[in-house]
């Protein structure tokens, strides 16, 4: 699937909101309150919400979550690519452990499980903690 990344604009909020719905992620962390409005507001305010938008102008996956088109895996290569570039020495993600599709994704790209957080961010749900060195730095 072909896309560009863009910055996130308030004006397509409800846009970037629909990536999320209907996902296990969705119904676990932002079902129940206004969380997910808050959360894509503080990221677009700090300049750090890209969103993957297809050629018809398509909100199809934010940094957060997509819909399993290959976008994920885009999103992280691009994240890679930024911290060898940075020469950060080594580069940490989160998934919940439900989402063994990540989990998958994370190990195929050089991410190794760390420890498994509970309560991290919702009480009743863990999160594995990821970590990959700096392949360029080695």
């Amino acid at each position: 699937m072909e896309f560009k990344l863009v910055k996130g604009v308030p004006e397509r909020l409800e846009d970037y909101r629909e990536v999320f719905y209907n996902s296990r992620l969705y119904d676990t962390y932002f079902a129940d309150s206004d969380r997910l409005n808050d959360q894509l507001r503080k990221a677009m305010a700090d300049g750090d919400l890209y969103v993957a938008m297809s050629p018809e102008d398509e909100a199809v996956g934010v940094m957060y979550m997509t819909r399993g088109k290959g976008i994920g895996t885009d999103l992280v290569k691009i994240f890679i690519g930024v911290m060898e570039r940075e020469q950060y020495p080594s580069m940490y993600i989160m998934t919940s452990q439900f989402n063994t599709g990540a989990k998958r994704l994370y190990q195929s790209l050089g991410f190794q499980p760390k420890c498994l957080l509970h309560d991290a961010f919702r009480k009743g749900v863990s999160e594995w903690l990821f970590m990959r060195p700096n392949r360029k730095l080695a």
